[in-house]
């Protein structure tokens, strides 16, 4: 049912495409965030569950 009216919808395609940038964009970003880490904020994060 949802199927045909989807298929009939002018603004399917721009939606998809909008959606596939913002995903690609907010990969780059958390990437980009992962990459640029401070080592000693990273390894502080990591002994937190040891630490009381």
């Amino acid at each position: 049912m949802f199927s045909k009216y989807l298929a009939s919808v002018e603004w399917l395609g721009v939606f998809a495409i909008a959606t596939m940038v913002l995903f690609f964009i907010s990969f780059v970003v958390i990437l980009l965030w992962a990459f640029r880490i401070d080592k000693k904020k990273l390894e502080e994060y990591n002994n937190l569950p040891l630490e009381k």
